[in-house]
């Protein structure tokens, strides 16, 4: 018999019941934009097709190996030429070597499902809003290559362009089918853009920012939505990545929930979800200005004893007296203890930072000295 794990504190959220559907992949749209898509894309300038190495890609050696794609060149053109594998070394790999890998990586939403029970306490599950709206409520637009940052919003909303490659059946029918977990990382991103983009003044806005593919029209939007919709149950969402279950989530709160559940305090509690000091100025700026929020609070407290102290009848009360004396004493300590804290806050990610940075150096410069003696050999 298995056991049951204990409740965490960060597991109280409501538990729909899970209901086990069988998977059937299939692309979720009919209409093929391939062929138009082509044709703007030439029309916009692409360079020829012979100085793109979409026939053929470098090895690790530097040789040329010969790669056949049943993807569209508009579509092989939009991609990135190479990426840093996941293992430690963080090996580059030439995309069109390994198409399946980057689709995996690309869509990959895997540290927000692992949080999935605790995302009640970032956002609500709710479709997220249109982009017009979100400029209505001043939320600035950063794009970004991560899917696991989509929608995610802090001091602006970040969201991933939409790539060309979910807008073509050829990649569906080729890599995105036979997979159910890619398959769901699909929709549900695509269906994240149906949210965003629900009307001409959402797709101009697109535009401006670009999100979306070249050559899409809004004609081929709407209609490309409309059968989306019809093969994705909006509702039930059971064909998409539980991610997708939610829109919009505070990023402040995810980065709360990776440094301080137990599953994560170790490896996450200097740098949670998403690191955003790059420099120490941002550190301080972000931690010391509540600080002197407090001291101005307790400045004011203390000027409004003062005058009471000198006036009666609170000049003759022995117990305004000692409240006084009390508080002088705590605002002291508690200013004392706040600036202490932010300090050992900042010389624990100052070293944690500098260590990390000596052993990576010492380590990476080893690999490639290896790597080098392996080559020379």
């Amino acid at each position: 018999m298995s056991s049951i794990p204990a409740k965490s504190a960060f597991d109280t959220g409501p538990r729909p019941t899970s209901i086990a559907v069988k998977f059937s992949g299939a692309c979720p749209f009919s209409a093929d934009l391939d062929v138009k898509l082509q044709a703007a894309f030439e029309g916009h300038g692409s360079p020829p097709t012979s100085a793109q190495p979409s026939a053929s890609t470098i090895s690790q050696d530097g040789q040329q190996a010969p790669t056949a794609h049943a993807l569209p060149q508009h579509v092989l053109d939009t991609l990135p030429v190479f990426r840093h594998d996941s293992d430690p070394a963080h090996t580059v790999v030439f995309i069109e070597s390994d198409l399946k890998g980057y689709l995996q990586v690309d869509l990959d939403v895997s540290r927000l499902n692992k949080i999935h029970s605790s995302l009640w306490m970032c956002g609500r599950p709710l479709n997220a809003r249109g982009l017009h709206r979100q400029e209505m409520m001043g939320r600035t637009v950063l794009r970004t290559e991560q899917a696991d940052l989509h929608l995610l919003y802090g001091d602006a909303l970040f969201l991933k362009p939409l790539p060309t490659y979910l807008l073509s059946k050829a990649a569906w029918d080729t890599y995105l089918n036979d997979d159910e977990h890619l398959h769901k990382d699909a929709c549900g991103f695509l269906l994240s853009y149906t949210w965003l983009v629900r009307s001409p003044l959402d797709f101009a806005r697109a535009e401006k920012l670009h999100l979306l593919p070249h050559g899409l029209t809004w004609l081929l939007w709407k209609r490309l939505v409309w059968e989306f919709l019809n093969s994705i149950d909006p509702n039930s969402l059971h064909q998409v990545n539980k991610r997708y279950h939610f829109g919009e989530l505070r990023l402040g709160r995810i980065n709360t929930i990776y440094r301080v559940n137990p599953r994560f305090v170790f490896q996450y509690f200097v740098r949670g979800y998403l690191y955003g000091y790059n420099r120490y100025a941002v550190f301080f700026q972000r931690n010391v200005g509540w600080v002197l929020v407090v001291f101005v609070w307790f400045s004011l407290i203390l000027s409004a004893m003062q005058v009471g102290v000198a006036v009666d009848p609170l000049q003759e009360s022995v117990s305004f007296k000692k409240a006084s004396y009390g508080f002088v004493v705590f605002s002291i300590v508690s200013v004392a203890a706040l600036l202490v804290f932010v300090g050992v806050v900042f010389a624990t990610i100052f070293l944690f930072n500098m260590v990390a940075a000596v052993s990576h150096s010492r380590s990476e410069e080893l690999r490639r000295a290896k790597l080098a003696e392996a080559k020379s050999e």
